[in-house]
């Protein structure tokens, strides 16, 4: 379970292969290499038929009526399901929406559980000022479009998908001017509960949440971070790039 993007840049991959199967042979890739790796450091001296036939994993298929389930696949016919991107590698060195560095980079994903640091980290982006413009504006548009974080808080409430039981909050205001405040739960409704994220949108959820510095900003960040501002740096891209973000939590 995740949360999944992709930057959708028009590109020669996406010119032939179609936006959703695109997106699952790359999920479906992670899975293969992952399976790969931990089944090499168990069984070392394994060879490849064996790898490939006794090597099991479990991916999501959509079934008849477009929901997901569950399937068992060795990975052996996984990678077989991935052989199309192998023709497609190369073309992304280069690319402008290419977050990692590796084939297929406009294409990512947040890992549930969501982590008590990630969310800490997100809202702490957030200006100190209280009269800064760009929150201002921030506040606005989430109470004209209801953003409330209600989607987050249902997802919150089951096992094994956010570390923190309650949303984190920033405040701003009091004594003498008016009281406001954002929590996590709002800003990952707005991200990545959204379905896409257009020009518009990038524009504003960047200059709040100061995503231009991404690149710049010193010091060591943990894994569950580092994934969410891989996100955010796909965010700005789309902002600077012109392109839409696809989001899928």
């Amino acid at each position: 379970m995740a949360i999944d993007f992709a930057l959708q840049r028009p590109c020669t991959a996406r010119r032939y292969t179609p936006e959703v199967r695109l997106r699952s042979m790359v999920r479906h890739r992670g899975i293969a290499e992952f399976a790969i790796a931990q089944f090499r450091e168990k069984f070392p001296h394994a060879d490849s038929d064996t790898l490939t036939s006794k090597c099991t994993v479990e991916i999501a298929v959509k079934g008849p009526d477009g929901m997901a389930i569950q399937m068992q696949v060795t990975v052996g016919q996984l990678l077989e399901m991935i052989a199309p991107l192998s023709e497609l590698d190369g073309e992304c060195k280069g690319c402008p929406a290419n977050l990692s560095g590796r084939a297929f980079g406009c294409i990512g994903k947040v890992d549930y559980p969501i982590r008590k640091e990630a969310e800490d980290w997100l809202l702490a982006r957030l200006p100190d000022d209280g009269k800064d413009a760009n929150l201002v504006l921030l506040l606005k548009y989430l109470a004209d479009l209801g953003i409330d974080g209600a989607p987050v808080e249902a997802q919150r409430a089951k096992p094994r998908v956010f570390e923190r039981k309650e949303a984190a909050v920033r405040k701003w205001g009091g004594w003498l001017g008016p009281k406001m405040q954002i929590t996590s739960s709002q800003l990952l409704h707005m991200l990545a509960f959204s379905e896409s994220i257009g020009l518009e949108q990038a524009q504003l959820y960047s200059r709040p949440l100061g995503l231009a510095k991404l690149g710049s900003e010193p010091g060591e960040i943990s894994d569950a971070v580092e994934q969410f501002r891989v996100f955010l740096r796909a965010v700005n891209l789309a902002a600077r790039l012109n392109a839409k973000l696809a989001v899928e939590a």
